[in-house]
């Protein structure tokens, strides 16, 4: 199986040579990146994997708590999860993805999306359930970028996500970002669209970051809203992409 990378270097190498294919295949389209865990879904699947695995989540909380969201600390976090043999990590993944929910209105979006951007969920969590999980909702279509992967693992969290978005916004005509924690920070502020699914957290360590973006939108899940910044639902959030041919005449043509 290969290795983690062990430093930011090597890291940031492995990233780019998996996205230069999905970058290039997105060029002269809108693109939307996706965060998963409490954006797409309610829950953190990476935290119902471990407790699926039987595995304790305590100590990588403990991780992020003293380190912040920085490379050792995503890469402890994948270390944990890749620790489990390629069968178990399988069977689990496959598990969760049976069991994960999604936001009411969620799927919905991937879909109306889609007809017109490139559509990927981007997640620092593992990406085999994301896989599992939108196959399970008829969403084949729509891609899935992350690094807890025993094919081919790399580290995967803040500032990566950030790193994707700039090569994104490098082929697209825009990118449209949705996520709700901080670990999302720099996808978002890259973005031409910021979409923040509110958590159950009110999204508090996210929002003070993207003070001043120039599109700054949120959606509200649980129906607390955030007043002072335009509400959008996950029922009309593609149309800040999706324009349809109309578009240069000021018209929007999708449903």
């Amino acid at each position: 199986m290969p290795m983690l990378p062990q430093d930011e270097a090597s890291n940031f190498e492995r990233l780019d040579a998996a996205m230069m294919p999905l970058v290039e295949a997105a060029r002269g389209r809108p693109v939307v990146l996706s965060d998963g865990d409490r954006t797409l879904s309610p829950i953190d699947t990476s935290r119902l994997f471990l407790e699926r695995a039987g595995m304790d989540s305590q100590h990588i909380q403990e991780r992020f708590k003293r380190e912040g969201y920085c490379f050792s600390a995503f890469r402890y976090h994948a270390e944990a999860h890749l620790r489990l043999d390629p069968l178990t990590f399988e069977r689990v993944s496959a598990a969760v993805a049976e069991e994960a929910p999604l936001h009411p209105g969620a799927a919905d979006f991937l879909h109306r999306a889609a007809e017109e951007a490139a559509v990927f969920v981007i997640s620092a969590g593992i990406p085999r359930i994301w896989r599992g999980l939108l196959d399970r909702e008829g969403l084949k279509h729509i891609g899935v970028i992350g690094g807890i992967d025993p094919r081919l693992p790399f580290v995967f969290g803040r500032w990566e996500k950030g790193h994707v978005c700039r090569l994104f916004r490098s082929a697209a005509t825009e990118v449209m970002a949705l996520g709700d924690s901080d670990v999302d920070t720099e996808m978002m502020l890259e973005a031409d669209h910021a979409v923040v699914v509110l958590n159950h957290r009110m999204s508090a360590d996210l929002l003070p970051h993207l003070a001043g973006h120039r599109s700054l939108h949120h959606i509200a899940p649980g129906g607390q809203l955030a007043p002072e910044i335009p509400r959008l639902t996950f029922e009309s959030a593609h149309r800040l992409v999706c324009r349809g041919p109309a578009s240069a005449a000021g018209g929007a043509t999708c449903p």
